[in-house]
């Protein structure tokens, strides 16, 4: 029987070795498959089973950028209590995820008990992107309220750092009742006021499906966007720090055959950044259009930078992978796609 051979690290340099366990661990979030068929962190979990030195190397990539859905928050906040254990019992197993961890997305709803805030709140509010449904805009009230209560009753919160280090709030999902996290709550405002760049995902039924069907029809030109409404009712005044908002959209073009739409096809996306000045104004324009003047009713796309991914995701009337999106580039500080 032929002998088969098998790679081996013995020859190679260490930190060569290293590299090569990086950039085997770093989740393939630009797959063509989807999410729910292929794990992008497969890779990396695989990996975390080879030997404790290799977990070290393997699990602070997975970390980078999480995706948290309905199940998956239960599972992560099941592995913060791990990690508590771990820093009592076995040292060479704890590893500090908020020191890691760069880019959050919260996806549908779930419940989290009381007492898990303790774990996942330092962890959610380290990241400096944070993604979430407002669906679930609940857990990070809860989660900035805590870490706001649990601060130093010795410190000045007015001209001291906040507990969090948010400073990209992506928003997604169905708006079904006002912001949950409003000016009626000292954290909520101070959170608020701390977010530098806001990424606008559009809901898949209504925000999404209105705008290609209004290119396709001719309601509005190739080269103009319509705003979420919600957006009329933001509490623009509360985000006192905002320097950018982003809004992402599929990209339409004419020939577009509607019923391949539809059926589910890929497709690239665009994402448009404006000065936050352009909303903080006494009327919330309603659109982007191709016009050269700014007027109350719409933002001129000449004050817009337009950037294509070179990635395409799955589109359809039913089901947009909007998180595929995110963690393929839109979570970068300033909103950009790769």
């Amino acid at each position: 029987m032929e002998t088969i051979s098998r790679a081996s690290f013995d020859n190679l340099p260490t930190e060569l070795v290293l590299l090569i366990l990086q950039y085997a661990a770093e989740p393939t979030f630009t797959q063509p498959e989807q999410y729910v068929v292929k794990n992008p962190y497969s890779t990396a979990r695989t990996l975390c089973l080879v030997s404790r030195a290799v977990r070290r190397v393997a699990l602070p990539e997975m970390l980078h950028t999480v995706l948290l859905g309905f199940r998956n928050v239960r599972a992560f906040a099941h592995a913060l209590r791990m990690q508590a254990e771990y820093a009592q019992t076995d040292s060479s197993l704890c590893l500090a995820y908020t020191r890691y961890t760069r880019n959050i997305w919260i996806g549908h709803p779930t419940s989290v008990p009381e007492s898990d805030l303790d774990l996942l709140a330092p962890v959610l509010l380290s990241a400096p992107s944070l993604a979430i449904d407002f669906l679930s805009m609940d857990l990070l009230t809860r989660c900035v309220e805590h870490a706001w209560t649990h601060m130093d009753k010795n410190i000045d919160r007015q001209h001291s750092p906040p507990p969090w280090r948010t400073k990209t709030l992506t928003l997604s999902g169905m708006v079904i009742s006002p912001w949950h996290i409003t000016t009626r709550r000292p954290s909520g405002s101070a959170f608020l006021a701390s977010v530098a760049h806001l990424v606008v995902l559009p809901h898949t039924q209504i925000d999404s499906n209105l705008h290609v069907i209004r290119r396709i029809t001719g309601v509005i030109g190739f080269q103009d966007y319509a705003l979420p409404r919600w957006m009329r009712h933001a509490p623009w005044t509360s985000f006192r720090r905002l320097e950018s908002i982003s809004l992402a959209f599929p990209r339409i073009k004419p020939s577009l055959n509607v019923y391949a739409f539809i059926r589910g096809m890929n497709l690239q996306t665009e994402l448009l950044t404006f000065p936050a000045s352009l909303v903080k104004g006494h009327r919330v324009p309603l659109e982007i259009k191709e016009s050269a003047e700014t007027g109350d009713g719409h933002i001129s796309l000449n004050d817009v930078c337009l950037v294509v991914s070179d990635s395409q995701v799955h589109f359809s009337v039913f089901h947009q992978e909007w998180e595929k999106v995110w963690a393929c580039g839109l979570y970068a500080e300033g909103g950009a796609v790769s």
